[in-house]
C-alpha cells in the first residue's frame, strides 16, 4: 500500500495534467446593455468565492474518479471554519 507521500505525489502529478483545463461551473451571459455591463462589472470579482469553492469540488471529484484510489480511502474538500476559532 502506498504511503500518504506517494499518493499526494501523484495526485500533483493528476492535477498537473488538468492545466488548461476548464471546469464547466458558471457561465455568463453577454450584457444586454452597457449599463448591465457596467454593473456586471461591478459584482464580477464577488463571484471568485463561488468559483473557488466549485473548483475545489469539482477537483475532488476528478481525484475519487482516478482508478488508483480506489480502495485507498476518499478525497474529500474541507471547509475551513468561518469566523476563524480562537483558543
Amino acid at each position: 500500500m502506498p504511503d500518504a507521500r506517494d499518493i499526494l505525489a501523484s495526485a500533483s502529478i493528476h492535477l498537473q495534467g488538468l492545466a488548461g483545463h476548464i471546469f464547466d461551473v458558471l457561465t455568463i451571459s453577454k450584457p444586454i446593455s452597457p449599463d448591465a455591463a457596467v454593473n456586471l462589472s461591478k459584482v464580477v470579482s464577488k463571484l471568485s468565492p463561488l468559483l473557488g469553492n466549485l473548483i475545489e469540488f469539482n477537483t475532488v471529484e476528478f481525484l475519487n474518479d482516478q482508478a488508483e484510489y480506489q480502495g485507498l480511502g476518499e478525497w474529500k474538500r474541507q471547509d475551513p471554519d468561518f469566523p476563524t476559532r480562537s483558543l
